[in-house]
């Protein structure tokens, strides 16, 4: 009676250790990570589904750059042709995904007062 009592036991453990040693399966799916790249400019055009600004490029010379807006994206201030805009996207391919814009307007340069 003892060695049955004692063989149940060891069955009771072996399949509970059995149980919680089995693995889980990961999922194969690479994850996809959108790194948010940040950009500020002049902004050429603008309606509700594209952005152009111009900004200095790397070697100095003015360089367009065209952001699509969606519904997703955050956008504040008056987006007009020569205001300045900070644009917050991410790229898709050769597609630059605009997730945030804030624009704030041009600055406007008062005219120097001419001594009499």
């Amino acid at each position: 009676m003892k060695r049955i009592t004692a063989l149940a036991t060891c069955f009771v453990l072996l399949m509970a250790l059995a149980a919680f040693a089995q693995t889980t399966k990961k999922s194969t799916a690479p994850k996809v990570v959108f790194k948010v790249i940040s950009v500020s400019g002049t902004i050429e055009s603008a309606d509700a589904t594209s952005l152009v600004i111009t900004r200095k490029g790397t070697t100095g010379s003015p360089e367009q750059m065209t952001f699509v807006l969606d519904a997703k994206t955050t956008k504040a201030g008056d987006m007009v042709k020569g205001a300045t805009a900070t644009v917050h996207y991410t790229t898709d391919g050769t597609t630059n995904k605009a997730t945030s814009v804030k624009a704030t307007p041009a600055k406007v340069v008062a005219p120097k007062k001419v001594a009499k």
